[in-house]
């Protein structure tokens, strides 16, 4: 059974750290002060940055964790599926989300939701990104929700209204959670 998030989303499987990390990946970006002057807003972090960002935390906190990116790509792929817990905990601090995603499947649901909320809430209209989340509290199904999604933008039509436009999400950049 594939779960969906409150936005209508289809959730990806979270049950292996490497899919977590994927995730993460996929889905958290470099913040406009990370990114370099010829660097393109909207690019995925590599595994280097993530294990430069944690290696810079390691530098000014002597109980912070240094890790390489080796060993963050073989967490990535699922070779490495135990790691310590300093290193979940840099590895959460880095991509700026509680490190709960990361080891409990409730919390990374939750995160995961959270993340693509954002997401979806920096590409669409606010208005109908909440009004995509009252029909699907009221338990309405994503199929439910566009079909009155549809109807409003068919009444807006009739009335000269402008055209609500609906942008493919890209991924949020979010800033670090302070250690």
């Amino acid at each position: 059974m594939v779960e969906e998030s409150p936005c209508g989303t289809e959730l990806p499987d979270l049950d292996t750290l490497a899919g977590k990390l994927e995730y993460l990946f996929d889905n958290i970006r470099p913040t406009a002060e990370e990114l370099g002057v010829n660097d393109e807003p909207g690019r995925r972090y590599t595994i280097r940055e993530i294990a430069n960002k944690i290696n810079q935390a390691a530098a000014t906190d002597p109980d912070a964790p240094t890790i390489s990116a080796a060993y963050i790509g073989e967490m990535r792929r699922g070779v490495t599926t135990d790691p310590r817990a300093s290193h979940i905990l840099a590895l959460a601090r880095a991509f700026g989300v509680d490190p709960g995603f990361l080891i409990d499947r409730r919390a990374a649901r939750n995160v995961q939701e959270q993340i693509d909320l954002l997401n979806e809430l920096r590409q669409l209209d606010v208005g109908r990104v909440a009004l995509r989340w009252v029909l699907r509290q009221q338990g309405l199904s994503a199929d439910t929700s566009e079909l009155i999604e549809q109807i409003v933008e068919r009444c807006r039509q009739l009335e000269g209204l402008d055209r609500i436009e609906t942008p493919r999400p890209t991924p949020v950049a979010v800033d670090p959670i302070p250690g």
